[in-house]
């Protein structure tokens, strides 16, 4: 059922994010599973993304910073919340607050989050991150072992675990380099558990190496994209289905991820341009025969990208429509000379199913030049997210 009052909106199926959550559940086994809901749930809609699942069986809900935990806590939300992206020294005793685990590369913020969990009476689990090859966050080896040893004599905290991010297991079929980053963490867990620090919670796995390599679960594994229903990259499927079952720790597994979202929109006007007529900013788009543009209210403020101007196409009644001229700020053009039922109020969409037809996130991001994660996590927080089935 469509809303009656909004020009746009996005649908999320909580049924498809819980099925997906599910599916890594049975993946994962005896990790831990962890579920991504940064970045406004990947664009699915925070607090919408974040029951569904747990209702599909996610144990710990990971956010890139502090004000995304915050969030979960307002919203009632008791699970554990791990924080992987920055918290400042000023944001200490909010951290606390919010009860949170926290990765962290930063004696300071260590000292500061100490202290204000002391004055709490409270301890903070915190997770060191271990620089195995992306060189983004995280400290080299030595560093990292010094940070784990000042943890474990503070009071207020306690090192609960170590984790490191892949720099390229999306975007290959040749994992050799992952493996690398592998060994090199290995021989990290290794070198604090020498030093008497057990570190009973390593991490390594996204999305990629959960479906791929079982060996890489470690006790939490970290998916993301893959749990809205989206597949990290062709190569990471193309990979799933080469692996033959269980061989060197690989498995073989081919989810059947359900994508959740659907973005549509209102059409608001149509008219009638004649042959010769130029459609939109920087003349573009010249029509050549009697047609009928439609006025989509969706552009780039609203995350419709400006480089699908003239390429892309959104589905009216089930027919395409092609995207003429420019996409604007708060607005996009559209064809619909060969959809004679389409009128103001006709229903656009933008991304999902109409019909027997689909635009994907994979469609969007290939006449973009990007990748899936960036099509739905850039759709502005102001379009309103319903939940449907």
């Amino acid at each position: 059922m469509t809303p009656s009052d909004e020009l746009s909106w996005c649908e999320v199926s909580r049924a498809a994010l819980a099925a997906n959550a599910r599916a890594f559940r049975a993946r994962a086994q005896g990790a831990l599973l962890g579920i991504v809901v940064k970045a406004d749930g990947y664009g699915h809609g925070l607090e919408l993304a974040a029951r569904a699942f747990l209702e599909g069986g996610a144990d710990w809900l990971i956010v890139n910073a502090l004000h995304e935990a915050e969030a979960l806590r307002r919203a009632g939300i008791d699970v554990p919340l791990h924080v992987v992206g920055n918290v400042p020294v000023q944001q200490a005793t909010r951290a606390v607050a919010a009860c949170v685990r926290m990765v962290v590369y930063d004696a300071d913020v260590v000292e500061a989050v100490a202290a204000a969990a002391r004055a709490a009476g409270r301890v903070v689990p915190l997770h060191v991150k271990v620089e195995t090859g992306n060189h983004r966050q995280g400290l080299e080896l030595g560093a990292a072992l010094a940070l784990g040893r000042m943890i474990t004599r503070l009071g207020g905290v306690e090192l609960e675990g170590i984790a490191t991010h892949y720099a390229d297991i999306e975007d290959t079929t040749d994992h050799r380099f992952a493996m690398a980053q592998v060994a090199r963490f290995e021989e990290a867990v290794r070198a604090f558990r020498a030093e008497g620090m057990p570190v009973p919670v390593t991490s390594t796995a996204n999305s990629a190496a959960t479906i791929l390599w079982p060996k890489t679960h470690g006790e939490l594994v970290r998916v993301g994209i893959a749990a809205y229903g989206l597949w990290p990259s062709t190569e990471t499927y193309a990979a799933a289905l080469a692996l033959p079952a269980e061989r060197e720790g690989r498995g073989g597994f081919v989810p059947e991820l359900r994508p959740a979202l659907a973005w549509r929109a209102r059409i608001v006007q149509v008219k009638e341009v004649r042959p010769g007529a130029w459609i939109g900013y920087g003349r573009t788009y010249r029509v050549t025969h009697d047609s009928r543009i439609a006025i989509v209210p969706v552009g780039y403020h609203e995350g419709y990208d400006r480089r699908l101007s003239n390429l892309a196409h959104m589905l009216v009644g089930g027919v395409r429509a092609p995207v003429r001229g420019r996409v604007c700020m708060n607005m996009t053009m559209i064809d619909v000379t060969d959809i004679p039922g389409a009128g103001v109020g006709s229903v656009a969409t933008l991304l999902g199913g109409d019909g027997d037809e689909r635009v994907t996130a994979e469609d969007l991001a290939r006449w973009c030049g990007t990748i899936n994660y960036e099509i739905v996590s850039r759709i502005h927080p102001v379009i309103p997210r319903i939940a449907v089935a």
